[in-house]
């Protein structure tokens, strides 16, 4: 997997793409989709949906594809942001 850097200007954030050509990978990846979205909070981003889980100094979250077709998972540093009212909210504006 690629852990990948987006929007650094207007809500920074790493992603890592699914590996398709490898099987082990791909079962752990869907784990992992899995427990973000059974064990996550839902939240939102821009009055857009989803499901985030907070692990020590960050939060994660998928898109909205269902499970095996989920290819990113996104990760961005907590200090970036706030969750006022289950809304994220960028500290950089």
């Amino acid at each position: 997997m690629d852990v990948r850097k987006t929007y650094a200007d207007i809500c920074p954030h790493e992603y890592i793409v699914k590996n398709m050509r490898d099987p082990e990978l791909q079962i752990s990846y869907e784990k992992v989709v899995c427990f973000i979205r059974t064990a996550g909070f839902e939240a939102y981003y821009k009055d857009h949906p989803g499901k985030y889980y907070i692990l020590d100094e960050n939060y994660y979250w998928t898109m909205g594809e269902p499970i095996r077709q989920t290819t990113i998972i996104n990760r961005a540093k907590l200090a970036d942001y706030n969750l006022v009212e289950n809304n994220w909210d960028w500290k950089g504006k």
